[in-house]
């Protein structure tokens, strides 16, 4: 937590503690919750998370929505409060990969209020958008490596491990 040590993930000093709304005793996880709780909870369409070591990645998959952390640069940092020039950046958080996909194509591009960063990446913005490379059929035929030794470790019988496997198996 950047803010100050002993803050728990998701605390708001505007709203207080965030609540995973899927897991209530759960951690809803780092400093985007509050937009990754939002779009999980359906209160809104889409949101925006910023990170710099894991605030978009890790609240959108503590609360199963999806995060897209873009390229530093892809996406304007104007009037974000930078940790790190190297690492900071705004993406979307939405309750669908669609949905984070046109959001993200909506935030990209230069910005001469972020010049600096955006002026080089803006140029490798695939003609056409990223839309284009939405396919539901994407994973059809693909092998999905599953690393289980000393990676995942739930207890046999669990919920985690079921849960686990449920989601290998809908996949297949």
């Amino acid at each position: 937590n950047f803010r100050a040590p002993g803050i728990p993930a998701g605390w708001s000093p505007r709203a207080g503690q965030g609540i995973n709304p899927y897991v209530p005793s759960a951690t809803p996880c780092a400093s985007s919750s509050g937009s990754a709780i939002a779009a999980a909870a359906n209160m809104v369409a889409v949101t925006i998370g910023t990170e710099t070591d894991g605030s978009i990645m890790c609240p959108s998959s503590f609360n199963s929505v999806v995060g897209i952390k873009p390229t530093v640069g892809l996406t304007s940092r104007a009037g974000v409060i930078i940790i790190s020039p190297r690492m900071d950046t705004i993406g979307p958080i939405c309750r669908t990969v669609s949905d984070a996909v046109h959001v993200l194509e909506a935030m990209v591009g230069y910005d001469p209020r972020d010049a600096e960063a955006t002026r080089m990446a803006s140029r490798y913005i695939p003609k056409g958008g990223y839309g284009q490379f939405l396919n539901i059929d994407g994973l059809r035929g693909k092998r999905v490596g599953i690393l289980r030794k000393d990676f995942f470790r739930f207890a046999p019988g669990s919920i985690q491990e079921k849960v686990f496997r449920d989601h290998f198996n809908t996949m297949r």
